[in-house]
């Protein structure tokens, strides 16, 4: 019997503690960026050692591929503890890290193994040297040699498993990117394919290793040794799941910047309908006041007459067709003035009653058409929201808090506000081209002046109503 048996068990205790501690570790880098909670997420690790330290004592034996799912999965259940939304991109998350675990340590184990056959080989061939035969006997026969030996090799294990899966995190990281966009079923099912594959591959193996060491009480490397060919599987493996991140992520990107040219695109042609709609309100007054001398002379003729009733029903008809040529909104601004008699005609087809106590500033450096991209895209979606409920009120107001210029616009609203808690945005189910972009716009127009929007839903007088404010700073 070794007599340093007692020392072989403690090192492997430590060694395989050390090693899950800094796997739990890697779990919490890989998984930090996309919660959206950044507080105790060391319960992650908590919980995976702990799990993996009570599996590894228990009595009887558990396939390792079961041991390391069942702590991937409590550390899983932990995740969407401390953040309740997204849940498939933290199966992605717990999925992909399960597998990167098994093929970091799959290489570094058949790598340590293959050294140590070396080893051996080449110590078993100084036997009968003429020279080194000494030497053979002084290490072959000591027990201090071979533990000092063990020792090494689990250094050497640890700090090649750490180099090798932290810097997979670190390149999975930098492809995957924050990761805080929503992942919908068919991208999940996209990311997920090689992580589930490389998986299958893993129990496919610990299946068949398993049966040959029941069957022959022999391990199968005892028979073929280790094999190159797995280790080029493995990284063959990690290098195609790295590749869809990556591939996944310039997706993203292309689809985030094709919103972005499709919200500017948006914008354009709102600014031009405004413009369109300021010159055709300028173009109606020159006319008007073209005209305006043939209305006098007419009202004067009917009045000589004595047609005192025709007269005033011919003013009736001059007064009105001046209010609808020069909308009576007084925001202060031609630009603003038109966005908003667009607004009220369209709410007033739609039976919507309108209260407006919009000014514009005057002083602040504040854009018109800025201002008009807000209260066009805030308007709209009001309107929209209104046409869906049985009391139909819009309620538009501006006011300044210091140097804050705040828009607020506020609908009655009884339906359910859903905000994604990354964006603080409302969350759509709509599909439509174009649809969606409103909001975006506002914030993106806010944070040019160093402001942003946020919408809620608050009780007025017994009612509830939607309200968007938009927060701009003025010089």
């Amino acid at each position: 019997m070794d007599p340093l048996e007692p020392y072989y068990v403690i090192v492997s205790h430590g060694y395989r503690m050390i090693l899950t501690v800094f796997n739990a570790y890697c779990y919490v880098l890989w998984v930090k960026p996309a919660m959206a909670v950044q507080r105790r997420l060391w319960w992650i690790g908590a919980v995976y050692v702990t799990v993996m330290s009570i599996l590894r004592w228990m009595p009887w034996y558990i396939p390792n591929i079961l041991a390391y799912g069942l702590g991937a999965l409590a550390a899983f259940f932990v995740m969407c503890l401390l953040d309740r939304t997204d849940f498939g991109q933290k199966v992605f998350l717990a999925v992909t890290f399960f597998c990167m675990r098994w093929q970091m340590g799959n290489i570094v184990g058949d790598a340590l193994s293959w050294f140590y056959r070396v080893w051996t080989s080449w110590l078993i061939s100084l036997k009968g040297h003429t020279y080194l035969d000494s030497f053979y006997k002084a290490t072959a026969e000591s027990h201090t040699f071979w533990f000092g030996v063990y020792a090494v090799d689990c250094i050497m294990g640890f700090l090649l498993n750490a180099m090798l899966l932290y810097g997979a995190i670190r390149l999975m990281r930098r492809a995957y990117g924050s990761g805080q966009e929503r992942l919908n079923r068919k991208e999940l099912l996209f990311l997920l394919v090689p992580s589930v594959m490389g998986v299958f591959a893993y129990g496919v193996e610990e299946f068949y290793r398993a049966a040959y060491e029941a069957e022959t009480d022999k391990s199968i490397y005892d028979l073929k040794g280790q094999s190159l060919l797995m280790i080029l599987y493995c990284l063959a493996c990690y290098l195609t799941i790295l590749v869809v991140v990556y591939v996944f992520r310039k997706w993203k990107q292309e689809q985030q910047a094709d919103k972005e040219r499709r919200v500017f695109h948006a914008q354009m042609k709102d600014v031009q309908r405004h413009v369109e709609e300021v010159e055709r309100l300028y173009s109606d007054q020159r006319r008007f006041r073209h005209d305006i001398d043939n209305h006098l002379m007419t009202l004067e003729e009917m009045y000589g007459r004595g047609e005192y009733e025709a007269a005033g029903r011919y003013a009736e008809s001059m007064r009105a067709k001046m209010q609808e040529i020069s909308p009576d909104m007084g925001s202060g601004h031609p630009v603003t003035d038109a966005v908003l008699a667009v607004r009220k005609r369209e709410m007033e087809e739609w039976g919507i009653s309108f209260t407006c106590d919009f000014h514009y500033p005057r002083k602040g450096g504040l854009n018109a058409f800025d201002l008009s991209i807000i209260l066009n895209n805030a308007l709209s979606n009001a309107v929209e929201a209104s046409r869906q409920e049985e009391r139909r009120e819009i309620t538009l107001r501006s006011c300044l808090v210091k140097n804050m210029f705040i828009v607020e616009t506020a609908n009655v609203f009884s339906g359910s506000l859903h905000v994604d808690r990354l964006s603080g945005l409302p969350l759509t189910t709509k599909t439509e081209e174009g649809h969606g972009y409103g909001l975006s716009s506002i914030r993106h127009v806010a944070k040019n002046y160093y402001g942003d929007a946020e919408i809620g839903v608050e009780e007025r007088q017994g009612i509830r109503h939607c309200v968007l404010r938009v927060m701009l700073q003025m010089r």
